[in-house]
């Protein structure tokens, strides 16, 4: 984790200080100051405009019981499309506009859905096991009468060395 954050509050500020400086250098001063608020009112305008999409493709899809988790990571990556637009600089409105082409959006909600699935699952695999039905339920509450079996769950450690039973 902290070469991702040095990466982002120190190397890439760098960068965009010696692209800014580049610009000035390649064209002028009044440009370069075009340029980054001309990507700002720009993306900024896109990023409402697709962030109402987002919000009703939300809406639509609970409406018809569907799950807008895509939806809603669609609409995070829209915001920080809009916080790396607000922010001055070439790269982060470039990384900014990108988030904002929905093919390209698309992937990335895509890959980030399937590894937060995949870290939530791996996360309660470590964490709960159901033993099999006919133990003794852990359930501190009395069970009734003919609700049959139940089955047993007991939370375990992830850290916990000793075998499960």
């Amino acid at each position: 984790m902290f070469p991702w954050l040095l990466i982002v509050f120190a190397v890439v500020p760098f960068l965009e200080l010696v692209l800014l400086i580049k610009l000035t250098q390649q064209t002028s001063l009044p440009v370069t100051i075009l340029v980054v608020i001309g990507t700002g009112v720009t993306g900024m305008s896109l990023v409402r405009w697709q962030g109402l999409k987002a919000w009703q493709q939300i809406q639509q899809q609970l409406a018809s019981g569907q799950s807008p988790s895509k939806a809603i990571i669609s609409g995070v990556l829209i915001l920080v499309a809009g916080a790396m637009l607000l922010t001055p600089g070439l790269l982060t409105d470039t990384a900014g506009l990108l988030l904002l082409i929905p093919p390209v959006r698309a992937v990335i909600a895509s890959l980030l859905q399937k590894r937060c699935a995949g870290r939530v699952v791996s996360d309660v695999r470590s964490s709960v096991w159901v033993t099999s039905f006919g133990t003794e339920a852990t359930d501190p509450r009395p069970a009734e009468p003919d609700s049959g079996p139940r089955p047993g769950v007991r939370v375990v450690d992830p850290g916990e060395t000793r075998s499960l039973e």
